[in-house]
């Protein structure tokens, strides 16, 4: 019979799944859908900024994550986790409003959206090590597989439900009552939060903010694999919503079958999330990063050509995308449990700050590059190669392939013992 103990991890494991269904189905929407580009794209923001909002998420994350460990450290890390949960779920609702403001609408939704992502870093920065007080090493990798798939599998039942409804063309009322609803969806993420038990661990003397960074910093395997990440996400990670904008803004797709491929694509990352373990099985988790890395590369090449729009070809970038996903869950399932592993005993807080800082640093930084060169007019809305028209979006999906092509030059960052069978 099962003991006490491990009835109450398997509690524990059910509420963080749920409260990760809630959290990302809201999070997802407001800043990595089509949903939140066509409301930004409504209320006037152009490219530059329909882009930022996707880009402001990973990118504090990557620039806060360290102080807010530094903040935390010494603090029980569930309830600093719950309060920022609370705050975020208020600037959310703020996002919301934002056609409320008038001629102020996108500067209220850019600013809610970034007090939204600044109070998110406090969840970061509390939630691996929250997880580390009941996730035992044995259970990780399915544990993220498992959560990953519940809460892929809910936003992307809630985007597909949100795509059926509003219609080819819908107002900005209908995408705010979208991002209304799923505020409220947010919220949940706190209420299942306060449901896990308080598992109480050994104490540690627990180094300050300088001597924990410094430790972190001298876990050379840690660092590695971290830049490691950082140079895969910041090749990688900006696909998706530059691919979007094209369908919109140079393919024509309408705005439902944008939020329907927006969701298939969201699909994508569920079967990653599910196959992740069987393909762990199979693979090493240094060689399943070096498979991903290059189907990363090879999708990019295959959306480079992609410069008409018709059904067939939203189809076909559909399953590209959806190809894409599953590489990026099927990443970041194994990048997780790799964090994880290599941390620190006794200063896990510092040191999954300090990677969590590389890996979304990567994520934020491609989006924000990407807003900046499309904002700033660098790129020629389109020019020739050869015989062959090229877009601005095209240019960049190009350069992310280069990108992707120097990151090969990084794989031996990867761990010797990632590659052994264990």
């Amino acid at each position: 019979m099962e003991s006490t103990e491990n009835q109450l991890r398997r509690r524990a494991e059910i509420d963080a799944t749920l409260s990760s269904c809630c959290g990302f189905s809201g999070e997802v929407t407001l800043t990595d859908s089509a949903v939140i580009l066509l409301f930004a794209g409504m209320l006037g923001a152009g490219d530059m900024l329909s882009l930022l909002t996707t880009s402001v998420l990973p990118l504090l994350n990557g620039i806060c994550l360290i102080p807010m460990a530094g903040l935390i450290a010494g603090y029980r890390v569930r309830p600093v986790v719950l309060s920022a949960c609370a705050i975020a779920a208020g600037f959310y609702f703020l996002a919301a409003a934002a056609p409320w403001f008038g001629s102020r609408a996108v500067v209220v939704l850019i600013g809610a959206i970034f007090l939204f992502a600044l109070s998110l870093t406090g969840f970061i920065a509390g939630w691996f090590p929250m997880l580390d007080t009941f996730l035992t090493r044995e259970r990780r990798t399915g544990f993220f597989s498992r959560m990953r798939f519940c809460h892929q599998l809910a936003a992307t039942l809630f985007l597909v439900v949100v795509g059926v409804s509003i219609g080819r063309e819908p107002s900005v009322q209908a995408l705010q009552l979208v991002l209304g609803i799923s505020a409220f969806i947010f919220a949940g993420r706190g209420w299942f939060i306060s449901r896990i038990p308080d598992f109480p661990i050994p104490r540690r003397e627990e180094p300050g903010f300088r001597a924990g960074l410094a430790l972190a910093f001298g876990n050379r395997r840690l660092i590695r694999f971290s830049l490691y990440l950082f140079v895969l996400n910041i090749a990688g990670f900006g696909t998706v919503p530059l691919m979007l904008l094209s369908l919109k803004n140079r393919l024509g797709a309408p705005d439902n079958v944008l939020v329907l491929i927006s969701a298939a694509t969201l699909s994508g990352m569920l079967v990653g999330y599910l196959g992740t373990k069987m393909l762990a099985e199979k693979l090493t988790s240094g060689g399943l990063l070096v498979a991903l890395h290059l189907l990363f590369l090879g999708i990019n090449l295959a959306l480079f050509p992609i410069g008409h729009g018709s059904f067939p070809v939203y189809a076909v970038v559909t399953l590209l995308l959806f190809f894409y996903s599953f590489a990026t869950a099927a990443a970041s399932v194994v990048a997780s449990a790799g964090m994880m592993e290599l941390a620190t005993p006794g200063n896990k807080v510092m040191a999954m700050a300090v990677s969590g800082s590389f890996s979304y640093g990567g994520s934020g930084l491609a989006r924000l590059f990407s807003s900046l060169i499309l904002g700033a007019g660098i790129l020629a809305p389109e020019w020739n190669l050869w015989t062959f028209a090229v877009s601005r979006y095209q240019t960049l999906l190009l350069a992310y392939a280069v990108l992707l092509v120097a990151g090969l030059f990084f794989l031996p960052l990867i761990p010797g013992s990632f590659f052994r069978r264990r």
